[in-house]
């Protein structure tokens, strides 16, 4: 539709049927410019769903990044923070291969996902629509992974790659006494120390610390392939694992708002210690034989008319 007001046309025309509504101002003469009062200056005002939507990200080394692809995104560019003027596709609508990642959901609800981000994820995440159009940037910067681990002495220590290579691991270890490289580009340099010899074992998702002792106390320092410090791991000794595993019943009774002090009070008078239960003692009846010279018992008598009656003539 047009509308004319002292000389300023203005149509508004929908392209894609996602795509937002577009507005197109054209000045008819240059000479004279009027604006009619009536008009509501709304409709120069940029539309919401031109806005940038801009997003900053810290995730430590090996944890997911996940971005929200909204129904008007048609691409997904990368840029990384090393080198801004490169620029990666990876995702385009349509598309069913990705060079990167990962897309779960449809329509509204589809994310695409790295699941573990290194050093080479940093940078910046471009949305682009149908016109090509930036409509959402997502700045992620990735810092290192600390983790704390106590084991019992004997057991194995694992300590997660972090999403990088195998050959591209520098693992080193250090406390109060001791400096050493355990892993140097993914291979084992520790056979020449004695306390860890055939104790270091390399796997494509982990670095395993076999039968730690006290002398294995301190400080793990995993590295990349650039000396970028990945994750560093601390590890202490104990006596045992502690277990918090919760006892259900008394959660249910939490859950009930029954107070715990109540039911043991009750408890206890349910489960009262009784007297034992009174034993019925049968006295066994004696059967006496007959004496020794005796025919034993006479025989029935019937009377007389009553059939099967013997009788006895004296």
């Amino acid at each position: 539709s047009g509308l004319h007001r002292g000389g300023l046309v203005i149509w508004y025309t929908r392209h894609h049927p996602s795509g937002p509504v577009c507005l197109s101002v054209y000045l008819l003469s240059i000479i004279h410019l009027s604006i009619h009062p009536s008009i509501h200056p709304s409709i120069f005002s940029v539309p919401e769903s031109f806005a940038v939507h801009d997003l900053h990200e810290r995730l430590a080394h090996g944890r997911q990044l996940k971005i929200y692809l909204p129904k008007s995104s048609e691409k997904l560019e990368f840029s990384p923070a090393d080198d801004p003027s490169k620029t990666f596709l990876y995702w385009e609508r349509g598309r069913s291969r990705l060079s990167k990642g990962r897309v779960s959901g449809t329509g509204s609800d589809r994310r695409w996902y790295i699941d573990r981000v290194t050093y080479e994820d940093q940078g910046t995440y471009i949305q682009r629509d149908f016109w090509n159009k930036e409509i959402s940037t997502v700045r992620v910067v990735v810092t290192p992974r600390h983790n704390y681990v106590k084991c019992v002495a004997g057991e194995n220590l694992h300590i997660s790659l972090e999403g990088i290579n195998l050959a591209d691991a520098f693992l080193s270890f250090s406390n109060e006494n001791t400096n050493v490289t355990l892993v140097r580009d993914g291979s084992r340099v520790s056979q020449d120390i004695p306390e860890y010899w055939d104790r270091v074992k390399t796997h494509s998702m982990n670095i395993e610390i076999k039968h730690v002792n006290y002398s294995d106390e301190g400080r793990y320092m995993l590295k990349d392939r650039r000396d970028r410090l990945v994750s560093v791991t601390r590890m202490d000794l104990t006596d045992h694992h502690e277990h918090t595993s919760g006892n259900p019943f008394l959660a249910l009774l939490l859950l009930l708002g029954i107070p715990v002090g109540v039911c043991c009070c009750c408890r206890k008078k349910i489960f009262k210690k009784k007297p034992p239960p009174a034993v019925l003692q049968t006295t066994p009846q004696t059967v006496h034989p007959p004496p020794s010279n005796s025919g034993g018992p006479c025989p029935p008598y019937n009377a007389p008319g009553q059939p099967g009656a013997v009788r006895r003539y004296m």
